[in-house]
Order: C-alpha cells, then structure tokens, then sequence
C-alpha cells in the first residue's frame, strides 16, 4: 500500500484482529498477571477513596464506597484501552523510537485516566444509584473512546510530528 492513510487503517485492522483473537489465549496463559493487576487496581481505588472517605472499603477485588461495592474485574484495568492504543501506536508510521515513547507515556496516561473513571463510578453508585448503569454503559465508554484517540493524537503532534528548530544558516 503506497497511501501511508491506507496503510494505516490496514496495519491498525490487522492489529486490532490479532489482538482480539490472541487476549482469551494470553489471558488464560497469563492468569498470574492479569490477576495482580486487577488487585493493584482494587488496592489503588481503595486507597484513592480513603483519602476522601471513611465509608471506604476492600476485599479481595471488591472496592466499597458506603453501601455501594464494585468488583474490579479484567474489563476494569484499562488493558483493552491500552491494546487499542497500542495498535494506534504500532500501525502510525514512525521510528521504533517514537513508538516505544508513545507506550511509554501513553499507557501509563490511560491507566490513570481509568482510574479516575471507576473513582467516578464508585461515587456515582454511591450517591446516584440511579445515574451508575448509565454512566458505566455509555458515558464512560465513549469517554475511553475520546481519551484513546486524544492521547494518541497527542503523540503524533508532540513526539513523532516534533522537529528541532531549524540552525541558523552558516552555524
């Protein structure tokens, strides 16, 4: 594919496709890793909440807030997010370099950013029952949706598209 456009979205496809297909096999596999993450997860939420409340409560992998619990699962990591982004990263045509950056930075961003969703959630169950099943469901959703691409695009204009400033002719 001559178009770097085309060459893109089919790179991104393929990735995404692989992915998709390998994440039961990788889960299953790596079952040890998977479960720390879901716990550090649930240990970060808890300890994130208790700075503000009381009512804050953890066991195992369920997080409370009042009378209000949610268990963090694997959905809930933000790993999904990250294998979209990933895919992004690896598809865009630039140096390994700027790539292993763009994980770098980017990852890290994205798991903070899911951390502050469940936080939310856990207030909404909390004190807006009503509100929760819609902002788990979709809200949240197309928030991770934006937050990937705008992270993303983030990337692409302050790392891969970043151009030294020109020396002054004669130097």
């Amino acid at each position: 594919m001559e178009n770097p456009a085309y060459r893109f979205v089919g790179l991104f496809a393929l990735y995404l496709a692989v992915i998709t297909l390998a994440y039961p096999w990788v889960t299953q596999r790596w079952i040890g890793p998977l479960r720390a993450i879901t716990t550090a997860t649930a240990v970060i939420e808890h300890a994130l909440i208790s700075l503000v409340s009381d009512e804050a409560k953890l066991s195992g992998n369920f997080v409370q807030l009042g009378s209000f619990s949610v268990q963090i699962i694997a959905e809930c990591t933000g790993i999904f997010e990250a294998l979209i982004f990933l895919a992004a990263v690896l598809a865009y045509p630039t140096s390994w370099a700027k790539k292993l950056v763009g994980i770098g930075l980017g990852v890290p961003v994205l798991y903070a950013f899911n951390v502050l969703r469940i936080l939310v959630l856990l207030g909404v169950g909390r004190y807006r029952h009503d509100l929760f099943e819609f902002m788990h469901i979709y809200f949240w959703q197309a928030t991770l949706i934006l937050m990937i691409t705008s992270v993303w695009m983030l990337w692409i204009f302050k790392v891969v598209r970043h151009e030294e400033p020109d020396a002054p002719a004669g130097t």
